[in-house]
């Protein structure tokens, strides 16, 4: 069965590892590159679950920070090497792709695409279409798809709400006031994230912050909590 993911969420990248083997799987992103921006704390709770999709080396490259709430990570990099897993079994990543048209003739899905990569086809017939990226997901130049006049499924999402997430030096973060998530990461950084309105500022400022919608519950943000959302679809749905 030939599978599309539009959207290449960590969602989209556990789905293809477990469907690769068989089913043809191809993922549509509107970035240049996936895992780009970092939209999700980097937490994995239970450190064996990465055996599974990564090797040791992979691993090393997470810089891996026990913490009381799980280990902090990379999770740029967590995104990296599941892409590259996937690419050598066979999964094709669209990046800087935009879908124009989603139609539907009989069983089959055909998607008219708009690349700026020149290698890529300008259209696709799919059996399944899957949109992984949340509603109003929008790529660089505020581009979005346009999923119509077959819109397809979307992968399932939990109550969810504003989080606000940033990184600073761990020295600066031991200043810093009680957050829904501190991750120490093995960098020298740490990853805090919070829901309510917070007014501090850190000594050399944030490095790094962004504003998105994840799951409501802090304890569903982790890399267990997207493999375990992922394998529940792929038991009741595939």
């Amino acid at each position: 069965m030939n599978v599309v993911l539009i959207g290449g969420t960590i969602e989209a990248l556990l789905l293809a590892h477990h469907l690769q083997s068989e089913h043809h799987v191809i993922i549509i992103e509107l970035e240049a590159e996936l895992g780009l921006p970092v939209m999700h704390p980097g937490r994995v709770v239970n450190r064996e679950l990465l055996n599974a999709y990564m090797t040791d080396e992979q691993q090393n490259f997470l810089l891996l920070s026990e913490n009381e709430q799980g280990w902090g990570c990379r999770w740029d990099w967590v995104l990296k090497h599941l892409a590259a897993n996937i690419s050598r079994k066979g999964v094709q990543c669209f990046t800087r792709t935009r879908i124009l048209s989603c139609s539907k003739e009989n069983e089959e899905y055909i998607l008219e695409l708009s690349s700026t990569e020149r290698h890529l086809p300008t259209h696709l017939t799919a059996d399944r279409v899957i949109v992984m990226s949340p509603p109003q997901t929008f790529g660089p130049g505020r581009r979005q798809h346009c999923l119509e006049p077959s819109q397809p499924e979307q992968f399932p999402g939990n109550d969810s709400v504003a989080w606000k997430g940033a990184t600073v030096l761990t020295e600066d973060a031991k200043e810093a006031p009680s957050t829904d998530l501190h991750l120490n990461r093995g960098d020298g950084m740490t990853e805090l994230w919070w829901k309510e309105e917070m007014t501090w500022e850190p000594p050399r400022g944030f490095f790094e912050s962004t504003s998105v919608v994840l799951p409501t519950n802090p304890d569903e943000l982790s890399f267990d909590g997207v493999v375990s959302r992922v394998l529940d679809f792929v038991a009741d749905s595939v």
